[in-house]
């Protein structure tokens, strides 16, 4: 009778690589011509607002500018103020949820049940950032995080992964029509490095 191989762990190690392999980046998510589309709605969107971030003292959200810089246009699918928000936001919404799936086939992971339900558009203008942060919180339960690169006409605004250790830090090359899905829990903080020229578009998600 063969025994099962008994698995020791060191705790004293963290493996970064192994960490950063359940990040994804995928290419050339939509069509040319519906990406150029939504360049053009991002350069003429008026409801740009000063983005928030959640505040354990507060029951809502705040505006902090020394922790995040940026401005969102929240995207609702149900109680949109337009028909283009309420297209966008139906349209983002399908594609990130069939990259869900597509996500769980790349990792050969157990598929589970994940739907996106929160979706913004966020303009970096020159000086835009986000400190380090993790996506999932106490009022904030999320399973997986999108980010996907509308354009890459700008300098500055890395996007950044740090690891433990921060010996080896993952930064993500810009890309335009690249979207990049990840873990949302504590292993995962992320940071987007100050804009220094040019205004940087992505859209963010989230998935239950």
């Amino acid at each position: 009778m063969v025994g099962k191989k008994k698995m020791e762990i060191n705790t004293n190690q963290f493996d970064s690589e192994k960490l950063n392999s359940y990040i994804s980046i995928f290419d050339n998510v939509f069509p040319t011509n519906v990406l150029d589309t939504f360049i053009k709605v991002c350069e003429t969107q008026k409801e740009w607002q000063d983005a928030t971030i959640v505040n354990e003292k507060y029951p809502d959200t705040v505006v902090n500018k020394k922790t995040r810089n940026t401005k969102v246009w929240q995207l609702n699918n149900i109680f949109g103020e337009s028909k283009t928000e309420i297209h966008w936001s139906n349209l983002f919404i399908k594609i990130f949820n069939d990259y869900t799936k597509k996500y769980q086939q790349r990792l050969n992971v157990e598929p589970f049940p994940c739907k996106v339900n929160t979706v913004q558009a966020l303009k970096y203008e020159p000086g835009g950032f986000f400190q380090l942060h993790s996506d999932h919180g106490f009022k904030t339960p999320r399973t997986l995080s999108f980010i996907y690169f509308v354009n890459d006409s700008y300098e500055g605004g890395s996007l950044i992964f740090a690891t433990p250790n921060r010996d080896k830090d993952l930064e993500i090359d810009k890309k335009k029509n690249r979207l990049i899905v990840w873990p949302s829990n504590f292993l995962y903080p992320h940071t987007v490095k100050p804009v220094e020229k040019g205004i940087r578009y992505t859209v963010v998600a989230w998935a239950l």
